[in-house]
């Protein structure tokens, strides 16, 4: 790692190719938790846990779709935690420590940035979503019919939340005020709408509300990627995440960039 480092920071001002910068960027960011990551992963597992033992006992007397259901909102609490709040502390933290003008001297794309960035967090984020994956099935007694589609459906579900996350950690305007929007708007999507309570114990106005939380598409394609079945919505789901990523991507690099960040040479 360290000769394509010493290559992308000044020895060699040749472009990287966008492969080699995002696996280059991948490595430097693994590296800044190579002190801290068994923590970040142990306490990333403690909410989703605790929520799935605590509401799970109570939805076992609904019956099994509340089970489920209860099931899919933890593990996009997991997912939430691990990667929206980590990569919004992360990005703050970097842009009130200047790293990011260390990054604007570097020949690489925002975008690679933002990618390595993704993969990193999406790693990191993997053993609290196999734990609780692992608790709900031994625990709860459910049992999962896995789909093919696991796969892309995780990333479709990751990658928005990282892109939100580093749109909110650039705009805020100390880490302090990152990690307390994030932490609040991690608790608001698991809360608005049918995330990890079913449908029928909501209200109708917090289903509607439902409709516009991102995280509401990404319970939904969990449930379906672990439970069944895969049809129509879930191509819809699909595309409806696919536009938030978008969306988040575009505003993050314009972000990254206004503050000097990754740019291309």
């Amino acid at each position: 790692m360290s000769t394509e480092i010493e290559g992308i920071a000044g020895i060699d001002r040749k472009p990287l190719p966008f492969h080699r910068a995002v696996w280059t960027l991948f490595l430097v960011q693994l590296s800044n938790w190579r002190w801290s990551w068994r923590g970040m992963v142990i306490t990333g597992m403690v909410a989703p846990i605790l929520t799935l033992a605590a509401m799970g006992v109570f939805a076992k007397e609904s019956g099994g779709q509340s089970v489920q259901q209860v099931f899919v909102g933890s593990l996009t609490l997991a997912l939430l935690f691990e990667t929206q709040n980590k990569v919004a502390a992360n990005f703050a933290f970097m842009k009130f420590n200047d790293a990011f003008a260390f990054y604007a001297a570097l020949p690489v794309r925002p975008q690679a940035f933002i990618v390595a960035t993704a993969a990193a967090f999406t790693l990191l984020a993997l053993p609290a979503l196999v734990c609780t994956t692992l608790f709900g099935v031994l625990i709860l007694g459910l049992h999962v019919s896995l789909s093919p589609l696991a796969v892309p459906v995780l990333l479709a579900v990751v990658l928005p939340f990282v892109g939100y996350g580093a749109w909110l950690g650039s705009r805020a305007n100390s880490p302090e005020e990152a990690g307390s929007l994030s932490l609040l708007s991690v608790l608001a999507m698991v809360s608005l709408g049918p995330v990890a309570v079913p449908a029928h114990l909501l209200p109708d106005f917090m289903v509607w509300i439902g409709w516009a939380n991102p995280a509401f598409y990404a319970s939904s394609l969990l449930r379906q990627v672990f439970f069944g079945p895969v049809g129509g919505t879930t191509a819809v789901y699909f595309g409806v995440l696919l536009g938030y990523l978008l969306l988040m991507w575009v505003l993050s690099s314009k972000r990254i960039a206004g503050f000097g960040g990754t740019a291309e040479p």
